[in-house]
């Protein structure tokens, strides 16, 4: 399934709300921008800024040659609040992807797991994410805020993300 073309950056995108967009380089895989998930207020809470979103991918990449890994939801979440903001976000997402013609896979977290993470004791998904972001990208701190004192999942699940495009596809 690998692609004969290689783009020169890959975006990988943790889906929701409280997610992140990271993207890296093709060839080797460094960092070159990350966001936690542009959101706006929305009612009685937020939604994803799919004209941010946008507007990221513009800035950061500096090149029309991208790919973008999108985590897609899944079907059960800790509530249905969560899960509805989730496929909002996605279709979002998605939405912005197709119109601009931006090459895309949609990508199940149980499939980047289980191949960048390998088999995982139930409940430590998120350490065994932790230390596998350190072994690929030793150098980042992967922290939402400077005065952040712990690593933000969305950004190193993004990075997983893209780094599985990469290593699975090109």
């Amino acid at each position: 399934m690998k692609d004969t073309h290689k783009p020169d950056v890959i975006i990988g995108i943790d889906n929701g709300i409280s997610g992140a967009m990271v993207a890296i380089s093709a060839y080797h895989g460094k960092v070159i921008d990350k966001i936690l998930m542009p959101t706006r207020p929305s009612d009685k809470s937020r939604e994803c800024d799919a004209a941010a979103v946008c507007e990221w991918i513009v800035r950061s990449t500096h090149t029309d040659d991208i790919a973008v890994a999108l985590e897609t939801p899944s079907k059960h979440s800790p509530g249905t609040l969560a899960l509805c903001s989730m496929w909002d976000c996605y279709g979002a997402i998605r939405g912005i992807l197709e119109a601009y013609g931006i090459k895309h896979v949609r990508i199940a977290p149980r499939t980047w797991q289980a191949e960048m993470l390998g088999k995982v004791p139930k409940g430590e998904t998120k350490a065994y994410a932790r230390a596998k972001a350190r072994e690929i990208w030793a150098n980042e701190d992967w922290l939402a805020t400077p005065r952040s004192k712990k690593a933000h999942e969305g950004f190193i699940d993004a990075a997983l993300i893209a780094e599985f495009y990469r290593r699975k596809f090109i």
